[in-house]
């Protein structure tokens, strides 16, 4: 799944990029693709600045490669919320001239994609075949009239592909009506995505998209009480027996963090932090905990859905106080009270700026 900007002007297409290296570290790398005229050189440019890269940036069409240091590694780190790997060198590559079969190690390629203290560009990345990496940002640039339409997609294998969310579903038995509840949730979080996105905000959608379809996928492991009759899917003798296996296994811990455990232990490590940070308050950690772009969009949609509907902050907290919050400790009040005040600070955080309003959000049909 990939985002999606437009751009007007080069000074708009080298913003772009400078606001994509804020989320690049070492051994990153951006293959670009499109026509000539399409913006790729100007959004290596916007890349090279947000890097803190002052030198004249061009395309090394004959050299096929130019390398400029970086100067000060860890400039980016501040307040961007992302676990970095220092990156010393950017590597600029442009392959026009080259053609399948021809031997990308002279120019230096596989080494430098391999160092984890560099981070590279390649132009006209169609040249590279299978040679692809596992992990990369994928950006393809095309000229539409006077607008430069340019998509972004994250790749890498601690993501998970959009084809095994029903896997996942199967495997813990999801129930029908924590499917929907996931698919409104997602709803609500690609509509702030995208509102984002227009304002050329990099959002990595593939990440948050499946982290929201299933971020609730071990939730039948912490319901508070579970009565057969009550599921809209017929549940069979083994499903039943499924549900009570689960819940005795995991028992004691809540669902975000039996999710984040089980998809860590497959390697699929950004995802499954995503989803433990979606209840991080209920894990004991504090709001700072959600200083991502898609952190913050997913525990905030997930507070707008009630069971398969969108409703307002205030609704949602006061139907949490209505059901659960009866035999609550004071100290557990005091916990849920510091949580609303959160979520309407975090509201006005996420939507400053934006083309929509929270009431602008529509329900939609499952």
């Amino acid at each position: 799944m990939f985002s999606l900007y437009k751009t007007k002007s080069p000074k708009e297409t080298i913003e772009l990029g400078k606001r994509l290296a804020q989320r690049l570290s070492g051994g990153d790398t951006i293959l670009f693709f499109g026509e000539l005229g399409s913006g790729k050189t100007h959004f290596i440019k916007g890349l090279a600045q947000g890097l803190g890269i002052l030198m004249t940036i061009k395309s090394p069409t004959y050299a096929y490669v130019n390398k400029y240091p970086i100067p000060n590694p860890e400039f980016r780190d501040q307040d961007s919320g992302f676990s970095r790997q220092k990156a010393k060198v950017f590597y600029h590559y442009d392959l026009y001239r080259m053609s399948e079969g021809d031997d990308f190690e002279s120019i230096g390629l596989d080494e430098s994609l391999a160092d984890l203290q560099a981070i590279n560009a390649v132009e006209w990345s169609d040249r590279l075949e299978g040679r692809i990496p596992k992990r990369c940002v994928l950006v393809h640039l095309s000229e539409i009239g006077k607008t430069h339409e340019i998509r972004i997609e994250f790749l890498s294998p601690t993501l998970l592909e959009e084809s095994a969310i029903e896997t996942y579903y199967e495997e813990w038995g999801t129930p029908l009506n924590v499917r929907k509840h996931c698919r409104v949730v997602t709803h609500v979080a690609m509509t702030v995505a995208n509102a984002y996105m227009r304002k050329r905000e990099i959002v990595n959608t593939n990440l948050l998209y499946v982290g929201a379809m299933i971020h609730d996928m071990a939730r039948v492991c912490d319901f508070r009480s579970m009565e057969r009759s009550k599921f809209e899917e017929k549940i069979t003798d083994k499903l039943w027996k499924k549900w009570n296996l689960l819940r005795e296994t995991h028992s004691g811990k809540r669902h975000a963090f039996i999710a984040y455990e089980q998809l860590k232990s497959r390697g699929h490590t950004e995802i499954a932090e995503l989803i433990r940070l979606h209840e991080a308050d209920l894990l004991g950690l504090e709001p700072q905990s959600y200083t991502t772009l898609e952190s913050k969009i997913l525990y905030y949609s997930d507070k707008r859905v009630k069971h398969d509907s969108i409703v307002d902050l205030a609704e949602r907290f006061r139907d949490g106080r209505e059901r659960y919050g009866s035999g609550d400790t004071p100290d557990v009040k005091n916990l849920f009270e510091g949580i609303e005040q959160y979520c309407l600070e975090l509201e006005k955080e996420l939507f400053r700026g934006l083309d929509i309003k929270p009431e602008d959000i529509k329900p939609i049909t499952i």
